[in-house]
């Protein structure tokens, strides 16, 4: 459970499109991750404004923002140390419902170039809102 449903929060950190929490993510989960959430914001200077605006389809080249991402992903084991996403971990523990889209996302968005750890993640998460742009969702 604790995995499976941290992915489905991380997933690239996708699920439905919407500043709130989708109805599936049990507030256990929400707060399971707020610590995590709490520092890599700290760390990086990202505001809940930044993060809201990236809920709403608002995906910016901003530093802050993609280097949140990679944090958050790295908290929970789910990039490489060069910041490549873990694609065979992740698709290991994604609940079943969720295995087709999870194969299809990962399949064209897991491995992406970039300059850096927070480059890469940023253009995974663009190939992801490119891919399924009404599945979106960041804690």
């Amino acid at each position: 459970m604790h995995v499976s449903v941290i992915l489905g929060v991380v997933l690239l950190q996708a699920i439905y499109v919407s500043a709130a929490p989708p109805d599936w993510i049990p507030p256990e989960m929400l707060e399971m991750v707020q610590g995590d959430k709490e520092r890599c914001m700290a760390e990086h200077g990202t505001s809940q404004a930044l993060i809201d605006e990236v809920n709403d389809g608002k995906l910016s080249n901003d530093r802050s923002i993609t280097c949140y991402m990679n944090c958050l992903l790295d908290a929970f084991s789910l990039v490489d140390e060069d910041g490549n996403l873990e694609a065979e971990m992740l698709i290991s523990v994604i609940p079943e419902e969720f295995q087709e889209i999870g194969n299809k996302i990962l399949n064209k968005c897991a491995v992406q170039d970039g300059a850096d750890k927070c480059e890469k993640i940023y253009n995974v998460a663009k190939c992801v809102q490119g891919t399924v742009p009404e599945l979106w969702f960041m804690v």
